[in-house]
C-alpha cells in the first residue's frame, strides 16, 4: 500500500478484511501493520465486525483408528482424533472443511473440549507420551491452525476455566486449587505467566463439574455443595478477575434424584442439560431435558424448557 495513503485510512481498509489468514499474512508487510493487527483494540473491533457478517461454525470431533493399524485397540495411543468445521445453518452439509490441526493439539489423548470463546477453542487433557505424560491446556485457533500449550499440575483438586477478556481480547486461563488451601491463579497469553487472584468462594466444600460456559465475558460453572447438598452456580469475570456470588440451582430443577446435570449455551444464553432415565417394562430409556435461563434481570434465575432429546447417552 502506498505511503501516500494516511495510516488511519490504511487501518480502516485492513479492518474490513475478513479472512483471518489474510490478516496473518499482512502482519509481515511492515512493523506498523504488525503492531496494528496485534493490538487489542484492533482484535476487539475486528472480532465484533466479523461476528456480525460471518457465519458461525460448529467444530465437531470424532475418533478413528490410527493409520496403519488393522484392529481397534484399547490402547489410546492407537486412536486418532479428527476435526471438522461445519457452517451452523441449513446448508451445513455443503459447507464444511477440515481445519489444520497443529502439533500441540496432536499431543493429546482424547482431550476434553473445555469451551470456546472469540473463535478460540480450549482443550484439556493428557499427552500421549507414556513415560513423560503431562497434563496440558491448549488454546487453539482452528481458522489459522495456530495453538499454544500450557502445562498444568496433574492433581485431581484443580479446576480449570477458560475465556477471552472482552476488554483486551486477551485469552485467559483460570486455575483453582485446594492443594493446601484454596487458591486461584490466572494465566494470560499476552504475559505468558501465572499470577494469583483473590478468591472469595467456599471452594473446599464444592465439587466442580468438568463443564463451563462463557457468556458476556463471564465464566460460569455448575457446582455441587457437599455440605448443603445443593447445586449452585459460580462465576468468574474475565475483565475484573473477580469471582461472582453464588446462585442457587433453580427450584424447578432441584430435587430430582438420579439426574445428571451439565451446562452449555445457546445464542449466548445459559442452558442446563438435565439427563435422566426412565425404566419402562424393565427397559431403561434415557432422556435429556434442555432448559434455557431467561434473561429477566431478577436475582434468582428462572428457566424455561425448550425440548427433550430421547435416547441420549452421556459420559460421567
Amino acid at each position: 500500500m502506498s505511503d501516500d495513503i494516511p495510516f488511519e485510512l490504511q487501518a480502516e481498509i485492513i479492518n474490513r478484511v475478513h479472512p483471518v489468514k489474510s490478516l496473518i499474512r499482512f502482519r509481515s508487510f511492515s512493523k506498523q501493520w504488525k503492531s496494528l493487527i496485534d493490538s487489542s483494540e484492533f482484535i476487539t473491533h475486528h472480532t465484533l465486525n466479523n461476528n456480525k457478517t460471518q457465519p458461525q461454525h460448529l467444530l465437531v470431533r470424532y475418533i478413528t483408528r490410527a493409520t496403519g493399524h488393522r484392529f481397534v485397540s484399547a490402547d489410546a495411543c492407537l486412536l486418532e482424533e479428527k476435526y471438522v468445521s461445519i457452517v451452523d445453518d441449513d446448508s451445513f452439509h455443503h459447507h464444511k472443511f477440515s481445519p489444520v490441526v497443529p502439533p500441540t493439539v496432536k499431543l493429546f489423548v482424547c482431550p476434553l473440549m473445555l469451551d470456546y470463546s472469540h473463535g478460540l477453542v480450549c482443550l484439556l487433557g493428557y499427552t500421549r507420551d507414556r513415560v513423560n505424560r503431562k497434563k496440558l491446556v491448549v488454546v487453539w485457533n482452528p481458522l489459522i491452525g495456530k495453538s499454544v500449550g500450557i502445562e498444568i499440575p496433574d492433581r485431581a483438586d484443580i479446576v480449570i476455566g477458560f475465556g477471552v477478556c472482552p476488554k483486551t481480547s486477551d485469552p485467559k486461563i483460570v486455575k483453582i486449587s485446594r492443594f493446601v488451601e484454596a487458591t486461584a491463579e490466572v494465566f494470560t497469553l499476552s504475559s505468558g505467566a501465572w499470577r494469583s487472584v483473590p478468591m472469595n468462594i467456599p471452594f473446599k466444600s464444592l465439587h466442580f463439574q468438568n463443564s463451563q460456559v462463557v457468556i458476556d465475558g463471564v465464566i460460569r460453572w455448575l457446582t455441587y455443595d457437599k455440605i448443603t447438598y445443593k447445586h449452585r452456580f459460580y462465576s468468574f469475570d474475565l475483565a475484573s478477575e473477580k469471582f461472582g456470588e453464588a446462585a442457587d440451582f433453580p427450584y424447578n430443577l432441584a430435587g430430582h434424584s438420579g439426574r445428571l446435570y451439565r451446562i452449555s449455551k445457546i445464542n449466548d444464553s445459559l442452558v442446563v442439560l438435565s439427563h435422566h432415565c426412565i425404566v419402562t417394562n424393565l427397559t431403561p430409556k434415557r432422556f435429556c431435558d434442555v432448559l434455557m435461563m431467561l434473561k429477566n434481570g431478577v436475582p434468582k434465575p428462572s428457566f424455561t424448557k425448550l425440548f427433550t432429546v430421547n435416547d441420549v447417552r452421556v459420559n460421567i
